[in-house]
């Protein structure tokens, strides 16, 4: 399963109004050409920490390939720490921005009950935190900055995080410094985020990790403090039936919150049942359908490889046909060059956003760059039972932004007409 990449550049970039309020929309654009895909397309699944593990193949998956090249994940999230299952911060980082053409990239931040420390001040350079006892704080302040060169980086999500608040480990003060640095604040040399400085990157989402049996737990004050809930099951066995409840749980608690679900393949108490973890993701792919959850993220990638299950335990887990079955084939992607209307030149390093529109809220599908030759690429839903609508967003000083919809073909790869920018 060979996998096309663009390599996109690294520039600064501007938030797009949406089209409704944009002058410069230009409506539903229909393909040039579509074209079925003979890849997996990256879409709203991905990998809650990566690894450089191998899949043992089998339903038509070819042995031995790299589970990211072999799933084409289109969401994964980095920890901030020198090197995990393998990658380095930086291989992990560059690979999904650039290699993978992956759509979106979160930052995973290591709490105090994890090993981590909230303000470690040495801990500043931007593509290699510290190995041991890594700042949440930095690593905050580290994805801001990286975001202005892979703007796939949609936000951060702190694990474990209710364990850590409610034993003071980590402070409603300490989670707003966070927040702010997150946002782009500058640090002073204590690592402290000074408040008066600008706030460079306030697109960035804030996620806290929530387990089911901390639903319960009230905190205006967290709630205003971020912007959406990653939840898992501590015992996914038990309560993965459950997920409906959760859900609604969650947005009773967390109004207006974005929603990641997490599903565990294995954790260090026990095995996760097969019929678990699809119900999860069958049940959660409904639910992004339907416009209710933003992703879903898996726990994690060693737990799909031969050097970490058995041959025996991957085929049990199914998961490869599985997919096959419900996801893939309801996934599309659309590629387009973006162009200088004057000269007819590409225009590298534009950026595009596309965000799903659902009717209950809009989604952030992704956000890149263009390559040298000007093309841009996005895999997304494109709908069970209809079509999803896609609002893509290109915009590059001096030129005037344009914005457009689109909608995705299931099983399809569809080619945009030129998009023209105007000064």
């Amino acid at each position: 399963m060979l996998k096309w990449a663009i390599v996109f550049l690294c520039v600064s970039f501007v938030i797009l109004d949406s089209c409704s309020k944009s002058p410069y929309c230009s409506g539903i654009v229909s393909p040039t050409s579509s074209t079925p895909v003979t890849q997996n397309i990256p879409g709203f699944i991905g990998l809650y920490h990566n690894s450089t593990g191998t899949i043992y193949g089998g339903w038509g998956w070819p042995s031995g390939e790299l589970i990211q090249t072999a799933f084409n994940f289109g969401i994964n999230a980095v920890i901030s720490q020198a090197q995990y299952y393998g990658y380095t911060f930086q291989t992990n980082l560059v690979d999904n921005c650039t290699v993978w053409n992956t759509n979106k990239v979160y930052g995973i931040l290591r709490p105090p009950s994890e090993g981590g420390v909230v303000n470690q001040p040495g801990d500043t350079s931007a593509l290699q935190p510290f190995a041991q006892s890594p700042g949440m704080i930095q690593g905050a302040h580290r994805f801001s900055e990286l975001s202005k060169e892979y703007p796939q980086i949609s936000g951060i999500i702190i694990d474990d995080f209710f364990e850590n608040f409610q034993e003071g480990k980590i402070t409603l003060a300490q989670l707003q410094q966070i927040r702010e640095a997150l946002e782009g604040k500058t640090l002073d040399g204590n690592g402290n985020v000074e408040d008066t400085s600008q706030a460079t990157t306030p697109n960035l989402k804030l996620y806290v990790v929530v387990y089911e049996d901390q639903l319960g737990i009230s905190s205006q004050s967290v709630v205003n403090s971020i912007d959406g809930v990653n939840l898992w099951m501590h015992h996914q066995n038990e309560n993965y039936t459950n997920l409906d409840q959760y859900i609604s749980t969650v947005k009773q608690n967390y109004p207006s919150k974005r929603i990641i679900v997490g599903v565990y393949f294995k954790n260090s108490l026990e095995q996760m049942t097969p019929v678990g973890i699809k119900y999860l993701i069958q049940n959660s792919i409904d639910m992004y359908d339907q416009g209710e959850i933003n992703g879903v993220l898996l726990f994690s990638a060693p737990w799909l490889t031969q050097q970490y299950i058995t041959q025996q335990r991957w085929d049990s887990l199914a998961i490869p046909p599985f997919l096959d079955s419900l996801y893939y084939p309801n996934l599309g992607e659309a590629t387009g060059t973006v162009i200088d209307a004057h000269t007819g030149n590409p225009v590298a390093n534009a950026l595009v956003t596309v965000q799903r529109l659902t009717g209950k809220y809009i989604q952030l599908v992704s956000r890149k760059f263009t390559s040298d030759g000007g093309e841009y690429s996005f895999g997304g839903w494109a709908g069970k039972n209809s079509g999803s609508s896609y609002e893509v967003a290109v915009a590059k000083a001096p030129y005037q932004p344009r914005t457009f919809d689109v909608e995705l073909q299931p099983g399809m790869q569809i080619v945009l007409p030129e998009i023209q920018l105007k000064q």
